[in-house]
């Protein structure tokens, strides 16, 4: 399960993933973007992160701290958006929503991350043969992250969903040596 992804308040979020997805359908990439940057910006600095969760703060200083940060930076509708989620009391399951969002989103658009992990990057015709079999494969448009990583010693791992393909050399001979 995604480290992000608050288990405890993963109904409430669905429904505001699920109703920004409906509302965004025309520009789904550029609210990604927009929460993307949100989540950057807020999620990943303590002192920020700390603002929006005390008490004390009123809910005007943050809505006007969300503004001055990203006015002009973001589309109106991703700014209601965190208003909304704001005046609701929601804000703190955040990163929750962002992350069901971008999986609604690629529910929406046909499409699938997938991890590869290599001893050395692939060559561009390489990374074209396993996008185009694994498209053929999954029936989807496929994003493919790379990782180069030593100690698989040589093959390929493919991570995506909760599944792991996992071909690589180390555990072909791991499994030798429990023979």
């Amino acid at each position: 399960m995604n480290k992000n992804i608050d288990i405890k308040n993963i109904k409430t979020a669905k429904r505001y993933a699920l109703a920004l997805c409906e509302s965004a359908k025309e520009n789904l990439e550029e609210i990604n973007n927009d929460l993307a940057l949100v989540n950057e910006a807020i999620f990943q600095n303590d002192e920020l992160k700390s603002f929006f969760s005390h008490p004390v703060i009123s809910l005007f200083d943050k809505k006007e701290t969300i503004k001055a940060a990203f006015e002009n930076k973001i589309n109106e509708k991703s700014l209601n958006f965190i208003y909304t989620l704001l005046d609701e009391g929601r804000f703190l399951i955040f990163k929750t929503i962002f992350e069901l969002f971008k999986k609604q989103k690629d529910i929406i658009q046909n499409s699938q991350k997938i991890d590869v992990v290599s001893v050395v990057e692939l060559d561009d015709n390489q990374k074209e043969r396993l996008k185009e079999k694994l498209s053929s494969k999954l029936q989807k448009q496929i994003i493919l992250n790379y990782e180069s990583n030593k100690d698989i010693l040589g093959g390929l791992v493919v991570k995506f969903e909760d599944k792991v393909i996992d071909l690589s050399l180390k555990t072909k001979f791991d499994k030798m040596k429990n023979i």
